[in-house]
């Protein structure tokens, strides 16, 4: 059962959840010595222990969770290998960050032989208010595990099945909703760089209400977009892996770099913090 659940790391989807699985009396703690203060005092908030550091962690946890940008996945998976040669006592991992099935494969790889019990995971949604909870997808032969913490922050669907698999849905999902964002993020500044927004706000409206509409929703981009980089690039290589066109997400990756540096995404600026509208914003979004 149970009882203490290590989190890496206590982010703006981490720590909400982390405050759910609090309250229903499960302890969550964090190495948090090479964190930020902003981390810090975010996990401290949220009720999380902090533990110092992963050795410390691994000592008293029942489970991992991770929930990190695509690029640093794999390294914790490195480092969970090395911290956990002196385990007497078998620790799952359950890995719910936005990479490929082969990347969940390759990490599954570097922990057997050890006490590390592996638990392929994806996250769909936003970060839990008490009304709704973000949908995780697990799968591998350890995905029932994760289903103690059904309903805590998060509502966990078992896909039971191989490694790869929820990995494979969530790549899926996000290929259409973030590839989506970028879609109208391109046509938007396309329009402005060739003196036709107007233009296109008006026929969108008319002809494309639900676009239109769509189109308000990007303010939540500017505090996203340097995490989405990565999973653009890790939703290309799932298509090219699987012998469909990668290209598509390869252009997401550029617009989301281009948005990460502009003058709203290198702020990460959250939507209620954002004041310009219209033209403004999608030029300041760029």
């Amino acid at each position: 059962m149970i009882k203490n659940v290590t989190l890496i790391s206590p982010g703006e989807m981490g720590s909400p959840i982390a405050k759910h699985i609090i309250s229903n009396g499960i302890e969550v703690i964090s190495p948090l010595n090479e964190r930020s203060d902003k981390t810090k005092i975010r996990a401290k908030k949220n009720g999380i222990i902090d533990s110092g550091n992963l050795a410390n962690s691994l000592k008293q946890t029942d489970i991992i969770v991770s929930i990190l940008v695509p690029s640093d996945a794999k390294k914790l998976a490195e480092k969970i290998k090395e911290e956990s040669t002196n385990l007497d006592r078998d620790v799952y991992f359950a890995d719910l960050n936005a990479i490929s099935p082969k990347t969940v494969e390759n990490m599954e790889k570097i922990l057997s032989g050890t006490k590390i019990k592996f638990i392929d995971g994806g996250i769909i949604g936003t970060p839990p208010t008490e009304n709704k909870f973000p949908r995780i997808y697990v799968s591998g032969p350890h995905s029932k595990i994760f289903m103690q913490l059904n309903n805590m922050g998060m509502e966990v669907i078992d896909m039971g099945g191989n490694i790869g698999e929820a990995s494979a849905m969530k790549m899926a999902y996000a290929s259409i909703t973030k590839g989506y964002s970028s879609l109208l993020i391109a046509a938007v500044m396309l329009s402005i760089k060739t003196n036709n927004f107007d233009s296109l706000m008006d026929e969108l409206e008319y002809s494309q209400p639900r676009v239109f509409e769509d189109l308000k929703k990007l303010k939540g981009i500017p505090s996203k977009a340097h995490r989405w980089i990565g999973e653009m690039q890790e939703i290309s290589n799932t298509y090219i892996d699987n012998d469909v066109s990668g290209n598509f997400h390869k252009g997401s990756y550029d617009i989301y770099k281009k948005v990460s540096s502009s003058k709203l995404g290198s702020k990460r600026l959250l939507p209620d913090e954002i004041k310009v509208e219209g033209k403004e914003f999608f030029e300041d979004l760029y």
